[in-house]
């Protein structure tokens, strides 16, 4: 599970062009492709269903880098030089070579492991097992097909999935057995996600009354959940500051919208078309400011860096809730109450009319 020959074999198959392919696959997994998937479902499809979906994959996300850092077992080009690292095109500098277990349910090789440990600086995203990208796309697709009752999204699934667990061992970023153990987190998540859309619990994420703030079980686990784990996480280096900031920034946002009142999902398809792009454009705005102003801006140095990845990513996370308040200005969207008010009176109006 943990031997590097059948990347090396997937490696001797490659060329220019597949390698381009296998990059553009594999990008399914990343932050940037997730956070489109969710802005285009919230605004433009459910606000519900996306903010569900954010949650699936979030939660997928963290616990799948905490058992990494638990773990910490090295990539495939650590454990063998000769691995090429094609994601990112840097060349191993690792000491070992051919250094993969002899069969095929060994563990990496004992020194590795301790070598790998005990070094003071890692590059970013050191650790292999489990295959984050795997345990993602599993999630995704799964739950899209979940939450949407789709037939061909659920027959999309595998495919993909497979698609996605390929590029990861073609580009030298992770092992068979990474792979496994994504599939089996992803699918271990995506199972209890399907319990909790059959309970009541998840009518429970919709309630004003449960993000007040008051002293009730209900208020003060949601709020829990939703905001005091991700800081003890974060403190403990359990999780990264991105990815605490992704969760944190689209909770507050969530909160702050719903005690105001959820839109409704109600418009045209340009209203929707409009919704999706506003939320895009402040994202990136918001993405790109801060990205060039902690790199040029002398202030930058009195942040740590944790802080710095942290707001990079809470700030746009947050702006969830700034493009629900311009699409309700600009009657992109209707609030929940007027919503069932004017279908209210609709249907009172026929009655009135027979009087």
């Amino acid at each position: 599970m943990f031997q590097t020959e059948p990347i090396l074999y997937l490696q001797s198959l490659g060329n220019d062009w597949l390698t381009s392919l296998m990059i553009l696959i594999t990008s399914m997994g990343s932050s940037a492709f997730l956070v489109s998937i969710v802005i285009i479902v919230t605004f433009g499809i459910s606000f519900r269903k996306g903010f569900l979906l954010f949650q699936l994959l979030i939660w997928t996300g963290l616990i799948t880098e905490i058992i990494k850092t638990v773990i910490a077992f090295p990539r495939p080009d650590y454990v063998d030089n000769r691995v090429l690292n094609l994601e990112y095109g840097v060349k191993s500098t690792s000491p070992f070579n051919g250094s993969g277990p002899d069969c095929v349910f060994g563990l990496p090789d004992k020194e590795v492991l301790e070598t790998f440990r005990l070094q003071e600086t890692l590059s970013p995203s050191p650790f292999g097992f489990p295959s984050g990208h795997v345990a993602i796309t599993t999630a995704l697709w799964g739950g899209s097909s979940t939450i949407f009752n789709s037939r061909k999204i659920k027959m999309m699934a595998p495919f993909m999935v497979l698609l996605v667990a390929l590029s990861r061992m073609y580009l030298g970023r992770h092992f068979l057995g990474d792979i496994l153990g994504g599939a089996i987190i992803g699918l271990f998540f995506l199972t209890a996600f399907t319990f909790f859309l059959k309970s009541s619990l998840k009518d429970d994420f919709f309630k004003k009354e449960n993000f007040e703030l008051a002293l009730r079980r209900k208020n003060l686990i949601l709020y829990f959940v939703m905001f005091v784990i991700p800081l003890v996480l974060i403190a403990s280096s359990m999780i990264s500051a991105e990815a605490a900031g992704f969760f944190l920034g689209t909770n507050a946002a969530y909160v702050l919208i719903i005690r105001r009142g959820l839109p409704d999902d109600a418009g045209s398809t340009e209203q929707r078309v409009l919704r999706i792009f506003i939320a895009f454009l402040l994202f990136g705005i918001s993405s790109f400011i801060l990205s060039t102003g902690f790199e040029n801006i002398e202030t930058a140095a009195y942040f740590g860096p944790t802080l710095i990845e942290f707001l990079k990513a809470f700030i746009p996370a947050s702006t969830i809730w700034v493009s629900v308040v311009i699409c309700t200005k600009l009657n992109l969207y209707r609030r929940e109450r007027e919503f069932l008010s004017s279908r209210k009176g609709n249907l009172e109006q026929p009655g009135q009319g027979m009087e």
